[in-house]
């Protein structure tokens, strides 16, 4: 017999049984050699089982000290409940998570050392950080040194201040974290008033000990950005506010934040797109431009063109601070712009080409449509490889170099100069997708292949931030970079991971940071009864959803923003300053 023959397991089932026999050995009290205590709970155990599990204990066991000899080991500053939980995953592998459990088990899990729970507990956070946890879950993962949740809590708590401020662990913020939050450029709030207020009631909480950093707090705040009458009115009934040493300078002073929060001068228009997909194949479609704050707020809603409205698959861009509107499923040849300052919509010239589930970007001041799927009466179902340009001058679509390969439901995107072409569906019958990448130079007007993404991919979107472009939606499990930098310098890189499905989702930029709305659920498998005698038919429905996701490209961290007002999927968004 070979050597190697006899590390072949003999008996697959062998470790269910192993960890079976511990439990048993343990509840009838077999061998045990060691009881934990916690808040005046027992938990009789081994030590080689928790040494096992644990790094912590494997030290204090394995060492010189005196707990390696007593019988029983008192273990402050965690919850008997956890502590519990934590024994019975070294017995089991298994623990179960929830809302109620995690933070302290994961405080647990973290003095104990057991990295498996550890890794649990943080993704578990990560995933389900909003308006209404981020700021216990911040304070939390700075308290044990948890870099990555800790972003992703901050995060979230600038992109929600004033829900975030409602949370009750928002007044138990620590001054350094409270400071952080009030004094980030990024901070998302309606009114720099509304800032003034919240610290106002963080500091009158515990006044006799925090009025020490009134004046730091009141450095944070642009108070240059404020209603001077209000300014005049809250200083002269604030009297807290009015003792704080040189606040008539400090309100004054226009240097310390020379211009507003630079982030918070965007919103998001959303346009288009599917509300609901019913069982019988309807659908029922967004008829309206929706104007979003940041923060998901819809300050206002007005209707789109009635020939855009019952329509899917156009796209849109930013063009002169305008938006330009083309194609469409029932509007394939129609273009259209719109000045969202206005309200108003123009008719542009028509393209030479009727198309849907194409893409738009502007490359060096002139507006590209690329690829997209065939439409109109007696024109074959099919994709296309045709590309247009617009001529502002004449008003007129004019036909550029065409793509290598024919596309539809693609990223696209401008960077450097060129534009670029991520995947997409390549045959209209089975759906097939394609990981090609084409990148066209307008300068030598001509189209060349790039390095390949590392897995075929549709219905995704590219978006491109300083010199690097970002994937989002699709089959994609997390954002990924591309970086074009030459032929030897060109890789794709995986980042944060999505937080719920994002296929058929939309994707614009503002700043540094990505906001990713809506798309389609996982499909599900329906049942419907026909008749006894036609039995049943089962088919696959997909949904929608109205989540909206944050990614800060410069921290690698994903976030939920505060939902849509509705339920939405192959809409389009783009970003426009504040009316």
């Amino acid at each position: 017999m070979a050597d190697n023959d006899s590390l072949d397991p003999v008996d697959g089932l062998y470790a269910a049984w192993f960890f079976d026999e511990l439990r048993t050995m343990r509840s009838g009290g077999l061998l045990v050699d060691v009881t934990l205590c916690a808040e005046g709970k027992e938990i009789p155990c081994h030590r080689l089982v928790l040494a096992a599990c644990s790094d912590y204990f494997q030290a204090m066991f394995s060492g010189g000290l005196s707990e390696s000899r007593k019988d029983k080991i008192e273990i402050g500053g965690v919850s008997a409940e956890a502590l519990q939980m934590l024994v019975d995953f070294a017995y089991t592998s298994r623990i179960t998570l929830n809302d109620d459990n995690v933070q302290s088990l994961f405080i647990t899990a973290n003095m104990l050392q057991i990295v498996t729970v550890e890794n649990a507990c943080e993704k578990f956070l990560i995933e389900n950080v909003s308006p209404d946890t981020c700021i216990g879950i911040w304070a939390l993962a700075d308290r044990i040194n948890c870099e990555e949740l800790a972003d992703t809590a901050r995060h979230c708590a600038l992109k929600n201040f004033e829900e975030a401020c409602k949370a009750e662990e928002f007044l138990q913020l620590p001054f350094d974290l409270f400071e952080r939050l009030v004094s980030d450029d990024c901070l998302h709030a309606k009114k720099e008033e509304r800032v003034l207020e919240v610290v106002m009631l963080w500091v009158r909480h515990d006044l006799e000990e925090r009025q020490k950093h009134l004046k730091e707090l009141l450095e944070c705040i642009s108070f240059s950005s404020m209603d001077r009458d209000y300014l005049k009115n809250v200083l002269k009934k604030d009297k807290v506010l009015a003792k704080v040493p040189g606040i008539k300078e400090l309100t004054k002073d226009k240097s310390l934040h020379i211009s507003p929060r630079i982030i918070t001068q965007n919103d998001i228009l959303v346009l288009g797109g599917v509300k609901n997909h019913s069982m019988n194949g309807n659908v029922s479609f967004n008829e309206s431009v929706c104007r979003l704050e940041l923060d998901s707020h819809c300050v206002e809603s007005n209707p789109l063109p009635q020939e855009l409205q019952g329509n899917f698959g156009f796209a849109a861009c930013v063009f002169n601070e305008d938006i330009i509107v083309t194609g469409g499923s029932q509007s394939a040849r129609q273009a259209w712009r719109h000045k969202p300052s206005q309200k108003t919509w123009n008719r542009l010239g028509s393209l030479k080409k009727g198309r849907f589930w194409h893409g738009m970007a502007v490359v060096e001041g002139r507006v590209y449509i690329v690829g997209g799927h065939s439409r109109g009466d007696n024109v074959e179902n099919r994709m296309l490889r045709d590309v247009e340009v617009y001529n502002e001058r004449t008003n007129r679509w004019n036909k550029a170099a065409p793509l290598l390969q024919a596309v539809s439901n693609f990223g696209l995107t401008a960077c450097q100069g060129r534009l670029y072409v991520f995947g997409g569906v390549v045959d209209p019958v089975t759906r097939n997708e394609t990981d090609a990448v084409q990148c066209y130079d307008p300068l030598q007007k001509k189209w060349m292949f790039k390095m390949r993404m590392p897995t075929a991919m549709g219905n995704i979107k590219a978006c491109t931030v300083d010199i690097d472009i970002f994937l989002v939606g699709g089959g994609f499990k997390c954002a990924m970079l591309f970086h074009d930098g030459g032929e030897d310098d060109t890789y794709y890189e995986d980042l944060a991971d999505t937080l719920v499905p994002w296929d058929h989702c939309s994707a614009t930029v503002c700043g540094f940071e990505i906001y990713i709305t809506g798309g389609q659920t996982k499909p599900e498998l329906f049942t419907v009864r026909l008749s006894e005698r036609a039995g049943n038919l089962k088919f696959l429905r997909f949904g929608n959803h109205a989540t909206v996701q944050c990614y800060d490209t410069i921290f690698d961290t994903m976030v939920k923003v505060q939902d849509m007002p509705f339920a939405l999927d192959g809409h389009c968004t783009v970003t426009v300053p504040k009316d």
